[in-house]
């Protein structure tokens, strides 16, 4: 049995963190071509004949490793492949899944023991043990592994253990609240598996048996599958990078369900009888830092001329069709903390205020950078910002970074205005826990803010068990760092994608904490 001690946090310098994998996920940059030549109906009776479910998305990441990455385009592929030890029911609420009942947690909060359940296997038929538990945590606190899931862990998992075959234990260097939290997200992997960037093995209902880089992921059922049998004997998972390819596919009946549905094919979906639009209020952050390290957002004044002028109601309307609700603070509608009174900004800018503000400002810079990720929906924000922006004599130099750069352009805060987008659920449910860590000042990824009130909020959050206390302390922290122009995305995105009526109802519910369940979907008559 090998203890496996971590060092604290003080001793990891920011830039060894440049590999962390958020935000890292870059989109392939080739479609695949729609294909003609039968009819709709003969391609829908296809899909019931070869049992395969067909679902196009947007993109492929360079790393599939979901210990590494939780961007949707890996997390979403993994989710019928890898398993947590506990797992959400429909209630949204943590029950146990690879884990044999509930843990057992010293009287000081200390010390995590988890029970894993006998006669569970991987695909490659080797037993689950504590072992495994313990090789993902390994991989997950390792700095050349480029986990973000470090990010959560570092300050707090100190050693872990495999006791006894089944027996996994985990010791903390002090009480930490969103611990289960993190168990019911965490992907377990085989210990053979975890440091591999172009594969995955788990314990799920589906193997990972095929992978083409920037292309597709086949999945096949597994027959020594743990729990109730799926009904597809496949999944196929293919990248179509055009939103309008994908929407054809959807309508000629080659793929089942699409993801990321542009606002230009809303219409479309609408007025067909043989689609469904599904719209879900998710964890869909529009990140956006402002570095107030530097000028010219080092003066609050500048900060809050830029916020009150951002054309909030124009991105809802011209990016998202109107599927979006207006921003705030970091804290968005389906997360924890979501505050609906908070009203800090206008829907339409408010251009008067906004010269004042400029008046006041001790900086005389009227430009800045806004460096943002490479997809078109990133571009398509910061353009409708920019000129609103222009409108109050602010020249704004939009920088597209692929993902990559951006989360190096992040992680050493080397930029002015950081925006992407980002969807949170895969690792924290229904909060955002670490997209607000910038606004903290004693952290690694902190933008220059330094208010002891919220680091003090911030160690509620991250150590009550008190989901009240956790609740009303989040809530500060929104409007606090609205209220400063700290973090003041323009938008919460509603989270948009289309199916065939001929498929099961994908689960809304579950799409508030990011999980597409596509093993939980069947065709209908």
């Amino acid at each position: 049995m090998t203890l496996h001690h971590h060092s604290p946090r003080a001793t990891v310098d920011r830039r060894r963190f440049l590999g962390l994998a958020l935000g890292a996920a870059v989109t392939a940059p080739a479609a695949l071509a729609a294909c003609s030549g039968s009819s709709t109906g003969d391609n829908v009776a296809a899909r019931h004949r070869d049992g395969i479910l067909r679902i196009g998305v947007a993109g492929a990441p360079n790393n599939i490793n979901p210990l590494d990455s939780s961007s949707e385009l890996v997390q979403w592929p993994a989710e019928p492949v890898m398993e947590s030890l506990y797992t959400y029911d429909q209630n949204l609420r943590s029950v146990p899944l690879l884990a044999d009942g509930e843990p057992i947690v010293s009287t000081d909060g200390l010390t995590w023991k988890v029970k894993v359940r006998p006669g569970v296997t991987f695909h490659n038929g080797d037993p689950l043990t504590a072992d495994h538990v313990v090789a993902t945590l390994d991989h997950l606190l390792d700095l050349g592994s480029g986990s973000e899931w470090i990010t959560y862990l570092i300050d707090y998992v100190q050693w872990f253990e495999a006791e006894d075959e089944h027996t996994a234990v985990i010791g903390l260097a002090k009480p930490y609240g969103l611990m289960r939290s993190h168990l019911t997200n965490l992907p377990i992997g085989h210990s053979d598996f975890v440091d591999r960037r172009d594969t995955m093995m788990g314990t799920g209902p589906y193997a990972l048996t095929g992978y083409r880089p920037g292309q597709s992921f086949t999945l096949t059922r597994y027959d020594g599958y743990h729990g109730a049998e799926p009904k597809f004997e496949g999944i196929e998972f293919t990248v179509f990078t055009d939103g309008g390819t994908r929407l054809l596919t959807l309508q000629q009946g080659r793929v089942d369900l699409i993801t990321s549905v542009p606002h230009t094919n809303l219409a479309t979906i609408e007025s067909d009888p043989d689609l469904r639009l599904v719209v879900a209020e998710a964890p869909m952050d529009v990140l956006t830092y402002v570095n107030l390290d530097a000028e010219p957002f080092s003066d609050e004044n500048f900060r809050r001329a830029v916020a009150v002028s951002m054309d909030r109601a124009g991105v809802r309307d011209r990016v998202f069709g109107g599927h979006a609700t207006l921003g705030q603070g970091p804290i968005g509608p389906a997360q924890r903390g979501w505050d609906p009174e908070l009203k800090v900004f206008p829907a339409e800018a408010d251009l008067e205020k906004a010269a004042e503000l400029l008046k006041k400002a001790d900086t005389d810079r009227r430009e800045f950078s806004l460096t943002v990720g490479t997809t078109q929906l990133g571009r398509d924000i910061a353009t409708v910002l920019a000129a609103g922006w222009a409108e109050i004599g602010l020249k704004v130099t939009i920088d597209q970074l692929a993902g990559g750069p951006w989360s190096s352009a992040w992680l050493s805060a080397e930029y002015e205005m950081l925006m992407n987008t980002f969807q949170s659920g895969f690792t924290s449910g229904p909060a955002n826990y670490l997209t607000l860590t910038p606004g903290d000042s004693r952290n690694l990824l902190t933008c220059g803010y330094n208010d002891p009130e919220v680091d003090g909020w911030m160690d509620v959050v991250w150590q009550t068990t008190d989901e009240n206390e956790r609740d009303e302390a989040l809530r500060n922290i929104n409007r606090r760092l609205a209220e400063q122009a700290v973090m003041f995305p323009p938008v919460y995105p509603d989270l948009m994608m289309a199916q065939r009526s001929e498929l099961s109802p994908i689960d809304v519910e579950g799409l508030r904490v990011s999980r597409l369940r596509p093993q939980r979907l069947a065709f209908v008559t």
